[in-house]
């Protein structure tokens, strides 16, 4: 049976994905859920959909279209109707923050509805830049007191960093929560510090 798989990436302002679709043909030793017979293939697609909810699964943020008649990415990939994994779609508009999110992958086609394994994602894209920041001051700051400060920030910010991704990996998503809730308040208190600044 049909199993589609999907991925997203944010890039390095936060505010842009770029989807990837990643079933790949079907092969029975190692992917008996990928495209082609005895599955469905890209040609029995009547709709495609990428949902995006929060972590609870609860409430829909976004949804992307793959397929609906007039987009398609599926048809003009190499390989189709049974393509690798290829890259869909690039630059789809992202309003949400840090957080965990369910990606509900939906295949509709004539013969039934599929879709991907239970999936999360863990986005810390600004926690990130917060931190590339936070290095930008250490490098410039001139006061050892500011300096020191800074240095203290950056370290918290490292360990809870390290406490979300370890929630995640647990699913502890309650806690990864909270601690990126708490990441987000160091990161939008900091000062532009730097020689001279703040």
């Amino acid at each position: 049976m049909l199993v589609p798989k999907i991925d997203i990436c944010l890039n390095n302002l936060c505010n842009l994905l770029d989807v990837y679709e990643c079933t790949s043909p079907y092969v029975a030793s190692t992917n008996d859920t990928g495209w082609g017979t005895p599955n469905e293939d890209t040609s029995d697609i009547t709709e495609a959909y990428l949902y995006i909810y929060d972590s609870t699964g609860n409430t829909l943020l976004q949804t992307i279209t793959l397929y609906d008649g007039v987009t398609d990415v599926y048809s003009g990939v190499a390989g189709a109707p049974t393509p690798g994994a290829f890259f869909a779609l690039k630059d789809v508009t992202w309003e949400q923050g840090d957080g965990i999110y369910k990606l509900v992958y939906k295949i509709i086609t004539s013969t039934g509805t599929y879709y991907n394994e239970t999936q999360y994602k863990l986005f810390t894209c600004n926690l990130n830049n917060c931190l590339e920041k936070i290095k930008s001051y250490i490098v410039s700051e001139c006061d050892t007191t500011k300096l020191k400060k800074q240095k203290e920030k950056y370290d918290q910010l490292q360990l809870i960093l390290f406490g979300i991704n370890n929630a995640f990996s647990c699913k502890d998503f309650t806690t990864a929560a909270n601690l990126i809730a708490s990441a987000k308040k160091i990161c939008d208190n900091l000062c532009d510090c730097g020689c001279g600044d703040c």
